[in-house]
């Protein structure tokens, strides 16, 4: 009698169906939920970078900075080395002739540009007769006195060398009749009107104090340097033309007595001179 019992299994072979087959089944008969979960792990996976990624994409911005900083620190390096070469430029005298005009030059400067003041300052100006004005009774204070003339000069009298003077054409040509000096020489204007004051100074005690009998620094008559000496101070007395107001010797807001006046930085003037100078001479005698 045959079984009705049905078969509990079945056979591939009965199904008629292959593995790839079933394999597509299983995929179909999935829930939603397991492919929303699967899907969500992939895209996790996708969107979280591995502990490797992220290491690399830390020293990718690591170099980054470490090349900006190095080129900012090499672009303040260079700046500050043309700075610098370009001040050593202009105070070696380089740079002035090529940029100069005779407009920019201020009263009392040097038309050239070779030497262009920095700075300016008001000055009470005050008599100081004790130390640069003779007795006028006898000689006994003379050399004392002419030791503090002396010492308003700068090493080497004024007197500077400039050798490329030809660069510069209202510089003129250089003094040829200095019995002590070479070169190609040229003489600051403020040392020379000093020299021709203190002569002035010098001969008129000389003529004070001998009765007329000796002139000047070596007691003989000599009416050239003494003609020489009075017209190159009226000159430049009249070049400067100072307008510095005068009323009588104070300052409203001043301790003591003088006349303010605005004042180039001497100090500054005499770093320049010596700076150029041929010899260590400081005298207000001069050859």
């Amino acid at each position: 009698m045959p079984s009705t019992t049905p078969q509990k299994y079945t056979t591939l072979e009965s199904n008629n169906k292959s593995p790839f087959d079933i394999e597509e089944q299983d995929g179909a008969d999935d829930s939603d939920t397991t492919l929303a979960s699967s899907s969500f792990l992939k895209s996790s996976k996708s969107r979280s970078p591995s502990p490797k990624s992220r290491r690399t994409q830390h020293c990718k911005d690591c170099s980054r900075r470490r090349g900006l900083f190095t080129w900012i620190r090499w672009v303040v390096v260079v700046f500050l080395q043309s700075v610098m070469i370009l001040l050593l430029l202009q105070s070696n005298g380089y740079l002035d002739s090529a940029k100069w005009d005779e407009s920019m030059t201020e009263t009392g400067g040097d038309i050239n540009g070779l030497y262009i003041p920095t700075k300016h300052k008001w000055t009470l100006l005050t008599p100081n007769g004790d130390k640069f004005v003779p007795n006028m009774t006898t000689d006994e204070n003379r050399m004392e006195i002419r030791h503090n003339w002396d010492m308003l000069m700068p090493l080497g009298s004024g007197s500077v060398e400039i050798n490329n003077y030809k660069d510069y054409p209202k510089l003129g040509k250089p003094i040829v009749d200095d019995p002590i000096r070479n070169g190609s020489l040229f003489e600051a204007s403020w040392t020379h009107a000093l020299h021709c004051l203190y002569y002035t100074v010098d001969s008129y005690h000389q003529l004070t104090v001998s009765n007329g009998t000796k002139f000047g620094f070596d007691g003989e008559r000599n009416d050239y340097h003494a003609a020489h000496c009075f017209e190159y101070l009226r000159n430049q007395i009249l070049c400067m033309s100072d307008m510095t107001l005068e009323g009588s010797e104070s300052v409203l807001d001043a301790t003591g007595e003088g006349q303010a006046h605005m004042c180039r930085d001497r100090g500054e003037a005499v770093s320049w001179i010596e700076e150029r100078r041929v010899d260590d001479i400081q005298s207000i005698v001069g050859p």
